[in-house]
């Protein structure tokens, strides 16, 4: 702020004629409550007939500020208060939707850097159209397309936390933390995302990290297998056997139309209600007729090692407190921005992640965007003979099939967990089906 200079106010009669400045002072009163008296009435008689008072203006003009204080103090509220709503990063963010963000683009054939980004407000990530968010525990150097990523130091907050500001950490050489980068601003948004205010950080090559959605990494940054379209996969031999109910299978097929099968690909598209008493194994994400040569894609991948097996691990644990278990094989398969048959402006978003280790098996199903129709639809799973089958509540609807993003079993929407073990009491946990509004 630039100094201000105030001009001194000129001295009183009274200080004049104390200073020998006013030589006729014979005719003024002695004392000097005489001389303030004298010099008061002296101005007023000075002063023009029909005019008032200093002391009148004074208090108009003082009346009149008070006034005008307050109208622009109400104005700059109500201002204020239309800034507020309106510049919410909630609904004022720009979508960042980059594949190679993942942290499951290890060592990439090119090293990318946020430093020469024009960073500028706030900003929602995407993976393939689906909403994700930064990761909040630690990532591998050589991740997120980059050689030393850079992620969210300390828990997402609330949506009643407002704005929070948060450190970033950068993993290199073996440490979680190696450095700090420039801490960024976070917020909870309704609806389940969040908004981050990046900034430039403090060099290269640093790039901000995007995952840990509810879907599991998926696409060309994780080097998925696209299936052909309007088909099914060719037979996928897996790497690490999967126990579903007592039966061990060595191989798989990803179906286009939502679901898996084991022994055989499958093109029907009809899906039967469950329990269908079939002679098959299948594993419905969701059964419709899907086409992705009109839209989306249709894509797989196995692991055996990586942080996607620490994310399963974690993942699995969460959901169920009472095992100590750790995924050694993680199997995912995405039907990403899929087609209803013909109709190019609908799209479903799903995923059937398989996880086995140490004699256990899991199913999750992740679902994002799901269009409504009039098609018939089916998502859960039935066993041969239907031993053991489960329908997720409201998904034999396609009127109601919207809602899966907002259902779960186990406190994450879009959610449902199972374990396929062959004891009937472990498979799902029927206690905590629950729909989010």
């Amino acid at each position: 702020m630039k100094n201000v200079f105030f001009r001194p106010r000129g001295r009183s009669a009274l200080e004049r004629i104390r200073q020998g400045q006013i030589k006729n002072h014979s005719k003024l009163p002695a004392n000097p409550q005489q001389v303030q008296e004298h010099c008061r009435s002296s101005c007023l008689r000075r002063r023009t007939p029909g005019f008032i008072s200093d002391i009148s203006i004074i208090m108009r003009l003082s009346s009149v500020f008070k006034h005008l204080l307050v109208f622009i103090s109400v104005q700059s509220f109500k201002a204020g208060v239309q800034t507020t709503a309106t510049a919410d990063p909630c609904y004022n963010y720009t979508a960042l939707d980059d594949p190679w963000r993942s942290p499951d683009n290890r060592y990439p054939p090119q090293y990318m850097c946020d430093y020469y980004v024009s960073w500028n407000g706030w900003y929602r990530l995407f993976i393939h159209g689906q909403s994700v968010q930064m990761p909040d525990t630690c990532v591998d150097e050589n991740s997120c397309g980059t050689d030393a990523p850079l992620w969210l130091n300390g828990a997402h907050p609330a949506v009643e936390d407002g704005v929070v500001s948060r450190d970033v950490c950068i993993s290199w050489r073996n440490n979680c933390c190696h450095a700090h980068s420039n801490p960024i601003n976070v917020k909870a948004c309704p609806g389940g995302y969040y908004v981050y205010e990046f900034v430039m950080p403090i060099g290269c090559y640093f790039t901000y990290c995007a995952g840990r959605g509810i879907f599991y990494s998926f696409g060309w940054a994780v080097r998925d297998t696209n299936n052909p379209a309007d088909g099914n996969s060719s037979v996928i031999q897996l790497s690490s056997p999967f126990l579903f109910f007592g039966r061990t299978y060595q191989q798989i097929y990803v179906n286009n139309n939502g679901y898996l099968t084991f022994n055989q690909a499958s093109a029907e598209y009809v899906p039967y209600s469950f329990p269908g008493y079939e002679s098959q194994d299948i594993i419905a994400g969701l059964w419709t007729n899907l086409n992705n040569s009109v839209r989306g894609f249709v894509s797989y991948q196995q692991y055996t090692s990586g942080n996607i097996l620490t994310r399963a691990t974690q993942d699995i644990n969460t959901h169920f407190p009472n095992l100590t278990f750790n995924a050694s094989w993680v199997f995912v398969a995405t039907w990403n921005k899929v087609a209803y048959s013909n109709l190019t402006s609908t799209e479903a978003s799903f995923q059937v992640v398989l996880i086995s280790g140490s004699n256990f098996s899991f199913i999750l199903m992740n679902y994002g965007d799901i269009a409504v129709t009039e098609q018939p639809v089916q998502a859960g799973y039935d066993t041969i003979n239907s031993t053991h089958y489960f329908v997720i509540p409201g998904s034999n609807h396609g009127s109601s099939i919207s809602n899966l993003r907002n259902s779960s079993n186990v406190d994450v929407p879009g959610r449902w967990a199972f374990m396929v073990a062959s004891e009937p009491g472990n498979s799902i946990l029927k206690s905590k089906s629950l729909i989010y509004s």
